[in-house]
């Protein structure tokens, strides 16, 4: 009985921690999760990462992962980071009859803090819960060879991308 009770609560613990550590991917759509890029100029990108989770931090953990290795591909040391913006979703369809009340939280972030609302949509159907949570994170950066102790926008693309390596 024991063992029993031993396999199913490591088996939750396992498929838990799966379930719930994004994997660090290239995204294969832009609706699906996973980083993305998109070239602005020569050595200007801005870096995208979409999760399935309302955490906004790992997102952007996730982005500044992403950034110090595109960096370091382009044979750049450092990058500047020029804007970042956060948004994080939660929503939660209870479909219980028609005209049910569908409540959809969005939370938005930037440099100087973030904003949560929540509005309402009519939702028609019976008998089900869906719900949806999803966290994007845009960085725009700027690669250099500048020196990162000039400035608290620069980093060190090797310092951050070990620093995230375990992600």
């Amino acid at each position: 009985m024991k063992r029993n009770l031993y396999i199913a609560l490591s088996a939750t613990l396992v498929l838990g921690a799966c379930a719930s550590t994004p994997d660090y991917s290239e995204a294969r759509s832009e609706t699906s999760s996973g980083y993305s890029e998109t070239q602005l100029e020569e050595n200007r990108y801005l870096v995208r990462y979409l999760i399935r989770d309302d955490d906004i931090e790992e997102a952007r953990l996730l982005a500044m992962r992403r950034a110090a290795e595109l960096t370091l591909i382009n044979g750049y040391a450092t990058f500047e980071l020029v804007s970042q913006i956060g948004h994080s979703e939660h929503d939660r369809d209870l479909r219980s009859g028609a005209g049910a009340y569908h409540p959809v939280t969005t939370r938005s972030c930037g440099l100087l803090g973030c904003q949560t609302s929540v509005h309402g949509a009519a939702a028609y159907g019976t008998g089900y819960i869906s719900e949806r949570e999803e966290s994007t994170v845009e960085l725009e950066i700027i690669m250099s060879d500048l020196d990162p102790n000039v400035s608290p926008s620069l980093y060190s693309a090797s310092e951050v991308y070990s620093n995230t390596e375990d992600l």
